[in-house]
């Protein structure tokens, strides 16, 4: 087992090139979501259409998100729980944005431990819908496989995503192939429905899945140089993965009808090879999600020693494979904005404070700041407002905008009237 740390900054000696957390990158993107919301596109958009709004969603927000949160975690060398200490306070970054990390990246993970499970159960002929044990059976195993390479620690995920983004590869190169030869490419390229979503609720589904990484971007790019050419250029990973995925789930479910990537899969014919891909493909994402898992909770508990961080991820992991035994995949959608409400507020909160307060620079901050609180509670309250109660805009990018400002506004306020620990 690595001595793979959680709290204390990865050393300059132990940086690695940009192509390592680049990779890291690109396996996070290839997850199941990711193919589920192409798939959903195909109910109000034209193939050339969706591949627009993913240009405008992929790299007008989603690179320049990715390379700010990813600096930072680079230039201090430090994950994204404990780096909110800076601003939020030790106490707030444990009992909130620890916390909040810890829940959504188990939301995630248990999410697509359970789409595994029903394309595992496919593969050997258990029916998912009806036979809840031998999914449940096959859903625990497929967990704990998932699991074991971020319980060991960060170099054992980097040679997992090595293997798994290839093997994904040939997942693309499976579904466009047979999706032409079942589906044809008359109806694919001449595919125009009637649009039941707007222009921006679609450009806010595409950031929802990918909204948790302008916050925990920062707990690879830790390993990372910190340097702003390698930061802008590790995003790279999701985009050019992104991109072609979002597109191949949109290609793969046109005339099929259905966003379930699994009925999908076997309403086009998919071998058994096809699910295995899918299994292995995912695997790099619920890395990702595990790690952070852990590194919340290590952030929570004040756990530092790699092994009690190994133990805490393992720990994540039995809750997360009983949220999935649940039945979270049933709210996929509604979780999806749920991210897209917290994740933003506090990763604005973490970028103002870092870029506009204390100029590249971390404290380590005891307490709670208040005006930290105050800063995403306004971000949350935008967001929420533009994603239900009027609907307008791109919620994640006007809550992450709000908390930035308000944040900056209330801490130099705070400075003039009422300076402490948190002020500079």
């Amino acid at each position: 087992m690595d001595q793979d740390q959680a709290l204390l900054p990865i050393p300059e000696s132990e940086r690695q090139h940009w192509i390592t957390p680049a990779m890291i990158f690109g396996g996070l993107e290839f997850t199941i979501p990711v193919l589920m919301v192409g798939a959903a596109l195909t109910a109000s958009f034209g193939l050339s259409k969706i591949f627009w709004l993913l240009i405008i969603a992929l790299f007008g927000f989603q690179w320049i998100g990715n390379t700010l949160s990813g600096y930072i975690g680079a230039k201090t060398g430090r994950s994204s729980s404990v780096i909110a200490r800076s601003s939020f306070g030790a106490i707030q970054a444990k009992l909130i944005v620890g916390l909040t990390i810890f829940i959504v990246s188990l939301g995630w993970w248990a999410l697509q431990t359970a789409v595994a499970g029903n394309a595992i159960s496919a593969m050997f002929g258990i029916d998912y819908k009806n036979d809840w044990m031998g999914w449940a059976i096959v859903t625990v195993i497929c967990g704990l496989l998932f699991a074991l390479p971020s319980i060991i620690g960060y170099n054992s995920m980097k040679w997992t995503d090595y293997i798994a983004v290839p093997a994904g590869l040939i997942l693309i190169v499976g579904g466009l192939y047979l999706a032409f030869k079942n589906i044809g490419w008359d109806i694919i390229t001449s595919w125009q429905p009637e649009p039941t979503m707007t222009v921006f609720a679609a450009i806010s589904l595409i950031i929802g899945v990918n909204v948790s990484q302008w916050l925990i971007a920062s707990d690879y790019t830790r390993y990372a140089k910190p340097t702003l050419k390698d930061n802008l250029i590790i995003p790279s990973g999701i985009v050019l993965v992104g991109l072609p995925l979002f597109m191949v789930g949109a290609i793969m479910a046109v005339g099929v009808g259905d966003a379930d990537i699994v009925n999908v899969m076997m309403g086009l014919g998919f071998p058994i090879w096809g699910f295995l891909i899918l299994w292995f493909a995912t695997w790099t994402s619920q890395l990702v999600n595990n790690y952070s898992m852990g590194l919340a909770l290590a952030n929570i508990f004040n756990v530092n020693s790699g092994k009690g961080r190994a133990f805490l991820t393992f720990l994540g992991t039995v809750l997360a494979i009983i949220v999935a035994l649940m039945g979270i995949l049933e709210h996929f959608m509604d979780f999806l904005y749920f991210t897209a409400l917290l994740y933003p507020a506090i990763a604005g909160v973490i970028m103002g404070d870092f870029f506009f307060i204390r100029k590249h620079q971390w404290k380590d901050n005891t307490g709670w700041n208040w005006m930290a609180t105050i800063a995403m509670a306004a971000g949350i309250l935008v967001g929420y407002i533009t994603q239900y109660l009027y609907p307008f805009g791109l919620p994640a990018v006007q809550s992450i905008v709000v908390s930035i400002i308000v944040y900056v506004i209330a801490m130099r306020m705070k400075k003039k009237v009422a300076p402490d620990q948190f002020t500079v």
